[in-house]
């Protein structure tokens, strides 16, 4: 395989890994929102929820990719995949700093 097909594998299997991870995390907040929302009776049906769902899901999506970065970075230097796919993957996920 090819530098370019190497990369293009790697950015395709990690984009579903990044929606595995973001949906797990997705789940699991709004899990613990209605959790906790389930203690309160009084706000279990109200507003409150309707409110906090969105912000719920954009921190869930910032989590999950700050996520998926350090994973997809630990993938690269556990397989030593530094010199097998393009730079500019390696370098996004594994500034130089970090090798």
């Amino acid at each position: 395989m090819t530098v370019k097909e190497r990369s293009l594998l790697f950015t395709v299997l990690t984009s579903i890994c990044n929606i595995v991870i973001t949906l797990i995390v997705e789940i699991l907040l709004l899990l613990a929102l209605f959790m906790l929302l389930r203690s309160v009776p009084a706000l279990a049906n109200s507003m409150p929820v309707q409110i906090l769902i969105p912000f719920v899901l954009i921190a869930g999506l910032f989590i999950s990719l700050m996520i998926f970065a350090r994973f997809a970075g630990w993938i690269i230097k556990s397989f030593h995949l530094e010199g097998k796919i393009d730079d500019k993957i390696v370098n996004r996920y594994c500034p130089k700093d970090s090798l």
